[in-house]
C-alpha cells in the first residue's frame, strides 16, 4: 500500500505548511541553480516525507511553463525551457528515489502550454505530435526511474483529431513512456 501526498514545494505543498517539514520554494526559481539543486531539493522533500511514513509523491511537475498566460502551472514548473526542464526533472526523480519516495511525473502530455486550468475546464494544447515530442514530452521521456505518470485532462486535438482529454484517450495513454512498468494516474 502507498501513503501519498502532493508535495511539490512552493505553492503546492501539504506537509511544509501543516507539519513544518523543510521549506523548499517553487521549483521555477531554482531553474538556473542546476542539476545538483534539483536533486537536493527533491531528496530533501522525499527524506522529510519518508520520515513521516509517506512513500509516494504526486511530484515532480514535468510541465514546461511555455505559455506565459498559464497560471495553473506557472512557477510550479522546473523551467520554461524544454531541454532544461527535462534535465532538472530527471535529476529530481533521482533525488526523490534516493530520498525513499516514489514519484509521479505530471501532467502528461504537458499542461504548461495551455491557458486553461484543467481543474475547472478542459485544457487544450494545439501542438502536433511532432511538436509535443520535441517540446512538452521531453521531461516525461527522461530515463530516470520514474514510478508513475499522472495524465492530465488535457485535449490535444491536433494529435487525436478530437477534444477527448488525454486522461480518457487510449491513444494518449499509450504514448506514456514505458507504460508497461509505470503506474498511470489521472489528474
Amino acid at each position: 500500500s502507498s501513503d501519498l501526498t502532493d508535495e511539490e514545494g512552493g505553492v503546492v505543498n501539504r506537509l511544509m505548511d501543516t507539519v513544518g517539514t523543510t521549506y523548499i520554494g517553487s521549483m521555477y526559481y531554482y531553474k538556473d541553480d542546476g542539476d545538483e539543486t534539483a536533486y537536493e531539493n527533491a531528496y530533501t522533500i522525499a527524506n522529510d516525507m519518508s520520515a513521516l511514513g509517506f512513500n509516494l509523491d504526486f511530484a515532480p511537475v514535468a510541465d514546461v511553463w511555455s505559455n506565459p498566460d498559464n497560471t495553473v502551472i506557472g512557477e510550479r514548473a522546473y523551467s520554461d525551457d524544454y531541454a532544461q526542464a527535462a534535465e532538472l526533472v530527471g535529476n529530481a526523480v533521482k533525488g526523490f528515489n534516493d530520498g525513499g519516495v516514489m514519484c509521479t511525473l505530471k501532467h502528461f502530455p504537458g499542461h504548461g502550454d495551455t491557458a486553461e486550468d484543467s481543474h475547472t475546464s478542459l485544457a487544450v494544447s494545439y501542438k502536433s505530435l511532432e511538436e509535443l515530442q520535441a517540446c512538452e514530452l521531453l521531461p516525461f521521456q527522461a530515463d530516470s526511474g520514474v514510478h508513475a505518470v499522472m495524465i492530465g485532462h488535457i485535449a490535444v486535438p491536433n494529435v487525436t483529431g478530437n477534444d477527448t482529454p488525454a486522461s480518457l484517450c487510449e491513444e494518449m495513454v499509450n504514448m506514456v513512456p514505458d507504460k508497461e512498468n509505470t503506474l498511470i494516474i489521472t489528474d
